[in-house]
């Protein structure tokens, strides 16, 4: 019975072990295979990623590429020389970028950063949301909220026949979002476009050519070399510190301004750096431009919504006690053994040994009992001599010498040679010359 259950619970661990491992290696070839990230993530690597140009900044000597996982807000370590990349910004959550007073990007802009934003364009799902601290969270959940009372206002006076043009409700709706904008402002900062002053607009009615619209470099680019476009979206300028450096139809697609002594460029479209389009149609030109000439990259995750969080196995990574992990796993795992198969009852009456009404112990014959017992107390070897002595001290008459010599004889020969005189027939032999005599 022992070895049949130790044979199951090997099976079991196997079994564990190769689900968690088959399980391992699916989730490896997902992350491989890139399918798992956002789109425009860095950590990508189907056509939809730009893991590409990730990896071929990385062999370029003199060049630092890395990835920030922090909020934007909490960001350390900007400083002139890097350029931090927002690529495959979300269009509809654009409004919706900000920066406060005290924003670490855009100091380090003030003091020689490039911050460079690229807007999905409109061809790729945006599964993927950036990420937002708490804060922002429940700003924005207000304003929804807000948002659909004033829908369920304007419907119900539709289909009451009371909807008129600036209508008290509308006004009261309207005065209420002005507030709740001023107070969101005030909090979590200016919206981007209020404070570099510029818009973003799509084209009407629009069909997308098959290679993309073309771009034109104006006489204030650098570079003369542009990609493909793909975004129906255009900038609109509401500054002169806004210099337009291509177009596409007349209508600006790359702009780029001063902001202290760093620079911030905002392009419509993200196709350009994408790992499909630097196979098919790379610029190389146009990307170092992009880059400003800083040797300090960065590839934000956060607008994706990747963000690093903390927890237990991020300290364990962290410090290495991966030891500990598995350590209380075993322990877990023995536990749990010995909890399902229990060595003694675990009732009190039971372990003073008492017996139910039916004459057994509960889960166990007696004559089961009492081997279990024998063998956890009594070695084999010495079993034969402690039985005797029990023997002889139970007898009342004392045991005749004949009888005497001829069973020490036997259980000589049982503990010199206990192979060839095993204890059950050295027993049998022994009980039958109790019997003969």
């Amino acid at each position: 019975m022992p070895s049949r259950r130790l044979t199951t619970w090997i099976g079991l661990a196997v079994l564990a072990i190769v689900l968690a491992v088959g399980f391992l290696e699916v989730m490896e070839k997902r992350f491989a295979e890139g399918g798992v990230y956002p789109h425009y993530a860095s950590y990508r690597t189907d056509p939809l990623g730009t893991s590409a140009l990730y990896e071929a900044l990385q062999e370029m000597e003199g060049i630092e590429v890395g990835r920030n996982l922090t909020h934007l807000n909490s960001i350390k370590g900007l400083g002139e020389s890097n350029v931090l990349l927002l690529l495959g910004y979300p269009r509809e959550n654009l409004p919706d970028l900000r920066s406060g007073a005290d924003s670490p990007v855009l100091e380090a802009v003030k003091e020689g950063a490039r911050l460079v934003v690229t807007v999905n364009p409109g061809l790729v799902p945006e599964k993927f949301q950036p990420a937002k601290t708490d804060e922002e969270g429940d700003w924005f959940e207000r304003r929804r909220q807000l948002r659909e009372e004033r829908i369920r206002s304007d419907r119900r006076e539709e289909k009451a026949g009371e909807k008129e043009e600036d209508s008290e409700s509308d006004q009261k709706a309207e005065t209420e979002a002005e507030e709740l904008e001023h107070e969101i402002s005030k909090s979590l900062g200016k919206r981007i476009y209020d404070l570099m002053e510029f818009d973003i607009e799509s084209l009407d009615d629009f069909e997308r050519p098959d290679g993309g619209w073309e771009v034109k470099a104006t006489r204030k680019s650098p570079v003369k070399v542009m990609p493909s476009w793909y975004s129906q979206y255009r900038w609109v300028s509401g500054s002169r510190a806004w210099n337009t450096i291509a177009t596409s139809g007349g209508k600006p697609v790359v702009i780029e301004r001063r902001y202290g002594k760093g620079t911030v460029v905002f392009m419509s479209d993200s196709f350009f750096v994408s790992n499909e389009a630097l196979h098919l149609e790379p610029v190389p030109e146009f990307l170092f431009w992009m880059l400003g000439g800083k040797t300090n990259i960065i590839f934000d995750e956060t607008i994706h919504g990747s963000i690093e969080s903390g927890g237990a196995m991020k300290l364990m990574r962290r410090y290495r006690i991966h030891g500990v992990f598995f350590g209380l796993f075993l322990f877990l795992a023995l536990w749990a053994w010995k909890s399902s198969s229990p060595l003694a009852p675990g009732d009190d009456d039971l372990d003073r040994g008492l017996i139910a009404g039916n004459a057994t112990v509960s889960g166990r014959e007696t004559g089961s009992g009492l081997i279990r017992l024998l063998r956890r107390s009594v070695e084999q070897k010495v079993l034969i001599r402690q039985c005797l002595e029990i023997w002889r001290d139970s007898r009342r008459a004392p045991v005749p010498e004949k009888m005497e010599l001829e069973i020490q004889r036997k259980l000589k020969a049982h503990e010199e040679d206990p192979k060839s005189n095993d204890a059950v027939s050295t027993y049998r032999s022994i009980v039958e010359t109790v019997r003969r005599n």
